[in-house]
């Protein structure tokens, strides 16, 4: 393996190509350690090997504890988060929810389909299509970051808390 190759990905200039599961939870670990302000999440099912890695949840606590940052998820299909128990990322929620909030799509947007984290406004990685692991990450890509942020917006103000996630504490 070259040096390039085990460069952190946040060396690499430009579109970062994401074409593994690999290459999703290193990047996506990388991006989470370097927010200060805020994360914003579109996932289908918040994928285990990603979101519920140690070095995802530390680079997230860390945000939210020392910085004070703010997470917001939306979860496309939460009904595999609800039937299975243990994702210490819910668990996280449901302990820093004055930091961390999850809902689902409303209605109206019930149908998107894509996987995006959104960093800082600054940073993104973006999957066309959730249920698969190719896309693309970018380190410094702002233009790209308030578009997919505008989109994130839109669908946050008409998303829905999940009240089964409260349930799952009990």
């Amino acid at each position: 393996m070259s040096e390039e190759e085990n460069a952190p990905a946040s060396k690499k200039d430009g579109d970062i190509p994401v074409t593994s599961s690999a290459d999703l939870c290193k990047i996506t670990v990388e991006m989470a350690g370097l927010c200060r302000h805020r994360l914003d999440i579109v996932s289908r099912s918040l994928e285990p090997m990603v979101y519920d890695s140690q070095g995802f949840l530390d680079a997230v606590k860390k945000l939210m504890v020392t910085n004070r940052g703010r997470v917001r998820i939306i979860v496309l299909d939460p009904s595999t988060l609800i039937s299975r128990s243990g994702h210490r990322l819910i668990e996280l929620a449901l302990r820093l929810s004055s930091y961390m909030e999850i809902r689902r799509p409303g209605e109206h947007h019930a149908g998107f389909n894509e996987a995006m984290l959104i960093a800082d406004r600054l940073m993104v990685v973006h999957r066309k299509y959730s249920d698969r692991y190719e896309g693309m990450a970018n380190f410094h890509a702002p233009r790209l970051a308030y578009s997919l942020t505008e989109n994130f917006e839109v669908i946050w103000q008409n998303a829905e808390t999940i009240a089964d996630f409260r349930r799952l504490m009990l």
